[in-house]
Formats: structure tokens, C-alpha cells, sequence
């Protein structure tokens, strides 16, 4: 499916009209079928600009609180291809949300014409899924990208492996075409050791290879690599979940219970409050159908197998139940590719489908067009460092690797930015300039007193609260004084408000504080490195430019900030570090 087809149905065509959507319905957010006993029709308030207690109790019965088995979804960030998903590591990428980001960006660095004859190597340490070396490589402009990936579809047109790899990725079911293909995926990629399980021998095979390996063909004139612990691989479920069969009733229950858990039914209903009304429709549809598809999209009978990847070995979905796709892409263009292909914005998860098989898309034409070696393992970042320096994890690099770009995430979070840098600035291309350990930070704002107006509003500094809360309503098109009157009434306008309030706070002096009690400003010494001032890779936070000063305040339209924060789900204490040589430089 490359456009968007005519919505309509005729009773002596099953299939409907396969003309290409030229006409959106302007009631789209008035009314939603529900199949009860009698297939009926019931008008809602979801088009309300006010998040009432009715549109509130509508969504409860939309979202199966009072129906049963309805496929909820979230959905994680899973690479296309299984290479034998480890259950916790799995849950814990899933947990937060994490943007999507280009890790290369030649203009501002390296130059892109300088760049065109020149070998890179890039390494994504701590990736919980894919779509950092996607965009990165559907936007490099190199001839031969070498790509290390720690946490393809192949023979198969690029469309059909697009497809079936977003529905892989994000959808809960999958037709049978897709399974037919995640079947040969697992097959070229564990054949060779399905067989082992069942002998007497595994245990001897496990310690005499330690470390498991295999090289595949893909697209191109590259391969695709892996490296993981045998023993991992064997006990800890990734085989037993690829090999796992449930019955999509089981399935379904089990992800219910999950992602339309009556306990959390205030943090759903304070995202939707935050969204227009036709984008509360479509979340609530991705969330009953588990499909990632256009509102018009095929026929959601066709997807009547269980996408194993999203469930443990015994059928428990694994995701957490605030997981939600559209916080993993830039809204603003999810939407501008959606309205390409024959959508209305109103369809926002349709547009994020068309988005994402996009990216793919050009990602395998990329494949075929560049050498590109792909190598993946699911190692510890802080193990793989470890494992590279000394030559042992994939032998053909030898003890010399060096990369130009280090992705690490938010693992800082976990074990500190020195740490980090510890492990992987003897990693970093001392010979390029430009090379860059990039470091994303999520919790910093929860540790540093003063740094959130959220966790410590008596402690903020500087009057520059009242204006932040006279710009958040603004941007919003909150009245202030009539909300501060009557707060418990307008109480999800409130919650908007003080939850992104720190927006347009400047709180860069608390992250230089927070960079040195953590140990961050001395480890730059020890390891000959120096924070930029002025970002070349990602903008320093949400809503200012490359090359902006640390202490720029975003600038934003309403349609900006709306796609930013309230649909994109972004974190306005978030901040994005980049670690170059001493001698680098910026802008």
C-alpha cells in the first residue's frame, strides 16, 4: 500500500473501491463504531477542545473497559530483523521514551562533499532498536558506511520487506505474509542452531563457543553480522520466544491487561487531553486494533497471527503500557509524509505508518546502493567497549576500530556520563575532528536540585517562572487567570500546563552543576575530551537549532510545539550532549 485508497464499501464488493482517498470526512472525531451485541453508532464528545468527564468515560468504553479482548498496542522499537531479543533487555529499552535521531549530519561537520569518497565507521552502543542507523543512513551522503550496532529482510522487493518490517516492529498481529517472512528471517539467522537445543550436546557446544557468530548476505555488497553470548542466547528466551505459538485470543488478553490496565486509566486520559480530538480517535483505534494501519488501511482480518517478537515465551506482552510509537519520530514529519501518500493529519498513526515504511524503504535502497557492513550484538555497552578494544568481538576490526560517532542513548542515566566516556573515548577517531560521542539525557532534571520546576519549584532561580507560565498557556490557548480561579474544573489544562512548564525555563546553569558533582567535567581531562558548546549532531534540547547557545530557549509555533510535546510525547528537561577531541571545534 503506497497511497491511501477510497474508504468506501459496497455489500456486493467486499473488497470496496481501490480508487485512490480524494475527499476526507469533516466528522471524522463524531462518531465510532462499536460492535456490542447490536452494531450501533454512539456520537461522542472526543471533538470537544475540553478533555470533559463525558469524552473522559467515552474513552474508558472505546478502550475496552468495558468490553473485552481488545487488542491494545504500544508500541516498542524493535529491529526489523530477531537476533534473539534478551526479555530484560527488551522491557528495559521499552520503558522510556527515546528519539529518533540522525547520528551523522555531514552539513555542520565533516561536510558533505568532502565526505563523499570517505569511509565511515559509526557505532550505536546502547540501541534498544533501529531507527537512530535508519535515519542515519537514509540521510548519509558516503560512499562505504561501516555500521557497529550493540542491543533486513533480503530477496523480497523493497516495498513488501518495508511493510512487513513495520508491522514487525510495531504491530501486534501480523497476516500471514509477515509471519511467512519473520519465519525466514529466524530460520537464515538461528537455523543452524534450532537443532542443538534438543540435543544432549548443548551444553558441551555452549562451552566451547562462548560467544555465538554468524556473518549473512544482505542487499548490496555488504553483510550483516552478530555477536552474542551462547549462553544468553540459550537460556535466557530470545529462542523460545521466536519459537513460541499462541493463539491470538491468549495474546490479545494478555496485552489488554497490560496497556488498557483500568489502574492506569489517569495517565492515559492525561495524553489525551493534551491531543486534538481526531488525534484522541486514532490513538484509541491503534489501540483497540494493535495495528499500525491507516484508518482506511487493508482489512484487519488479514492479520490473524501473533507478532512473537512483542511477547515473552509464554504469551505475556512485554511492553510497558505507556509505550507509544509516535513518541519514537518527529511528528512534524511523520505528518508531512502521511499528507504525501493521500492523508488527512487527522490520521496521525496512518500518516506514522507511511512514515516509518518510508524510512525503511529508502534504508534498503541505501543497502543496495553503498557497501555497508552491518554488525550487531547484544552485549552490555560497557562489555562490547571491553570486547572491541581488545579485538575480540569480531576479530576481522583487530584491536585498531575506530568510530566517528559513538550513540549511547541514555545509558548515562544508569551508570553515570564518566562512565561512558571511560568506555568509549579509547573508541573515538582521534584522526577526525569531527568524531563525537553523542549522550542523551533523560533523569538529570530528577537529580540536580533547582534544574525542573516540576520537582522543585521553591528552588528555581531567576524570574523567569511567571513568564514560562504566561508563554506554556499561551502556546496553548489556556485563559491563565480564569484557570488559576478554577483549577479542579479545567484540572487536564492545568496538568498540561505545569507538565511542560519547563519548556521555556532556562535551567542550563543547574546542568553544568550537575555535569560536575557527577564527575563529568573531570573525566573530560582524564580522557582528553571537551563538551561542545554548540551541538552540530542534535540541537542541545526540543525546540532550538543546531548551533544555538546552551541557554537558547526554544522558539516555536503552535503546530511546533503541539507536535513537539503534546502528540510527540517529548521531555522538556531532556538534553542532548556531544563529547568531541580537545582540539575540535565548533560551528
Amino acid at each position: 500500500m503506497d497511497y491511501m485508497k477510497c474508504s468506501a464499501t459496497k455489500s456486493f464488493n467486499p473488497l470496496g473501491c481501490d480508487k485512490r482517498g480524494t475527499h476526507a470526512c469533516s466528522e471524522v472525531c463524531s462518531f465510532y463504531y462499536i460492535g456490542l451485541n447490536t452494531a450501533h453508532f454512539i456520537k461522542i464528545d472526543l471533538h470537544s477542545v475540553v478533555w470533559s468527564d463525558t469524552a473522559r468515560k467515552i474513552a474508558r468504553l472505546l478502550t475496552g473497559l468495558y468490553t473485552k479482548r481488545i487488542v491494545g498496542i504500544l508500541s516498542t522499537a524493535l529491529i526489523g530483523v530477531p537476533a534473539g531479543f534478551l526479555k530484560t533487555g527488551l522491557q528495559h529499552s521499552l520503558e522510556r521514551k527515546i528519539v529518533s535521531r540522525t547520528s551523522a549530519h555531514l552539513v555542520h561537520n565533516e561536510g558533505v562533499v568532502e565526505s563523499i569518497d570517505k569511509d565511515f565507521n559509526l557505532c550505536f552502543a546502547a540501541s534498544g532498536d533501529i531507527r537512530n542507523m535508519v535515519m542515519t543512513l537514509s540521510r548519509h551522503h558516503t560512499k562505504h558506511p561501516h555500521f557497529t550496532c550493540s542491543s533486513a529482510q533480503w530477496h523480497s522487493s523493497s516495498e513488501l520487506a518495508a511493510e512487513a518490517a513495520v508491522h514487525i516492529m510495531y504491530s501486534a498481529l501480523l497476516r500471514p505474509s509477515d509471519s511467512l517472512q519473520l519465519d525466514h528471517c529466524i530460520d537464515a539467522v538461528y537455523g543452524d542452531i534450532l537443532p542443538l537445543l534438543q540435543s544432549s550436546s548443548i551444553h558441551s557446544w555452549i562451552m566451547s563457543n562462548p560467544m555465538w557468530k554468524k556473518s549473512l548476505e544482505v542487499r548490496g555488497s555488504g553483510t550483516l553480522s552478530f555477536a552474542q553470548s551462547t549462553a544468553d542466547l540459550v537460556f535466557k528466551e530470545p529462542l523460545d520466544m521466536l519459537r513460541a505459538a499462541h493463539s491470538v485470543g491468549y495474546a490479545k488478553k494478555n496485552m489488554h491487561d497490560i496497556v488498557l490496565s483500568p489502574e492506569r486509566i489517569d495517565y492515559r486520559d492525561r495524553y489525551l487531553s493534551g491531543l486534538e480530538p481526531s488525534h484522541r480517535l486514532s490513538f484509541l483505534r491503534f489501540r483497540e486494533s494493535g495495528v499500525l494501519l491507516p484508518f482506511s488501511g487493508l482489512d484487519l482480518k488479514m492479520f490473524d497471527d501473533v507478532n512473537r517478537l512483542l511477547f515473552s515465551p509464554t504469551g505475556q506482552w512485554l511492553t510497558m503500557d505507556a509505550a507509544n510509537p509516535l513518541f519514537s519520530w518527529n511528528v512534524s514529519e511523520v505528518l508531512k509524509t502521511g499528507q504525501a501518500h493521500g492523508l488527512d493529519r487527522a490520521d496521525i498513526y496512518g500518516c506514522l505508518f507511511f512514515h516509518v515504511k518510508a524510512q525503511f524503504i529508502e534504508f534498503a535502497r541505501r543497502f543496495e546502493r553503498f557497501h555497508i557492513d552491518v554488525h550487531v550484538s547484544q552485549l552490555d555497552a560497557s562489555v562490547a567497549s571491553d570486547e572491541l578494544q581488545k579485538g575480540r568481538l569480531y576479530p576481522s576490526f583487530g584491536t585498531g576500530i575506530k568510530f566517528d560517532r559513538v550513540e549511547t542513548s541514555n545509558v548515562a542515566d544508569y551508570i553515570g556520563t564518566p562512565r561512558v566516556l571511560k568506555d568509549w573515548s579509547p573508541l573515538l577517531n582521534r584522526e577526525n575532528m569531527h568524531a563525537v560521542i553523542l549522550v542523551y539525557l533523560m533523569n538529570w532534571v530528577q537529580k540536580q536540585p533547582g534544574a525542573s520546576t516540576i520537582f522543585s519549584l521553591g528552588e528555581m532561580k531567576g524570574s523567569n517562572v511567571p513568564m514560562a507560565f504566561q508563554k506554556i498557556a499561551s502556546i496553548l490557548g489556556i485563559d491563565l487567570p480564569t484557570l488559576l480561579k478554577d483549577r479542579t474544573r479545567h484540572s487536564a489544562s492545568f496538568y498540561n500546563i505545569i507538565g511542560n512548564i519547563d519548556t521555556f525555563i532556562d535551567n542550563d546553569d543547574r546542568l553544568q552543576e550537575f555535569l560536575v558533582s557527577d564527575g563529568t567535567k573531570r573525566a573530560l581531562e582524564w580522557y582528553d575530551l571537551r563538551l561542545r558548546t554548540k551541538n552540530l549532531i542534535h540541537p542541545r534540547r526540543f525546540g532550538i537549532s543546531l548551533g544555538d547557545r546552551p541557554d537558547a530557549l526554544p522558539s516555536m509555533t503552535k503546530t511546533e510545539f503541539y507536535n513537539t510535546y503534546m502528540a510527540g510525547g517529548s521531555n522538556a528537561g531532556d538534553r542532548f550532549l556531544e563529547f568531541g577531541h580537545r582540539e575540535g571545534r565548533d560551528i
